[in-house]
C-alpha cells in the first residue's frame, strides 16, 4: 500500500509575476493514505491569514519514499 506525507512549502512572487519555490519546507511526520492527505491539503479546510502578497504557502501530498 502506498503511503503519503503532507508537505508545506514556501513560495515567493518574482518580479515577472511568477511563483517560485524559495527553499523552505515542512513535512508532517505522519503517514496517510492519498485520500487522507488530500483532505488535509484541501484549501477549503484552512483559514488563511496572509499579510504579505509576495509570499504564499502550498500544501501538497507526496508519496513517501520506500526504504527498499
Amino acid at each position: 500500500m502506498k503511503t503519503f506525507v503532507l508537505v508545506i512549502t514556501m513560495w515567493g512572487l518574482t518580479a515577472e509575476g511568477e511563483w517560485s519555490y524559495i527553499g523552505n519546507q515542512d513535512v508532517l511526520k505522519q503517514d496517510f493514505t492519498l485520500e487522507q492527505c488530500e483532505m488535509l491539503a484541501d484549501k477549503g479546510v484552512w483559514e488563511k491569514h496572509h499579510t504579505n502578497e509576495y509570499y504564499d504557502i502550498q500544501l501538497n501530498c507526496h508519496e513517501k519514499a520506500s526504504k527498499d
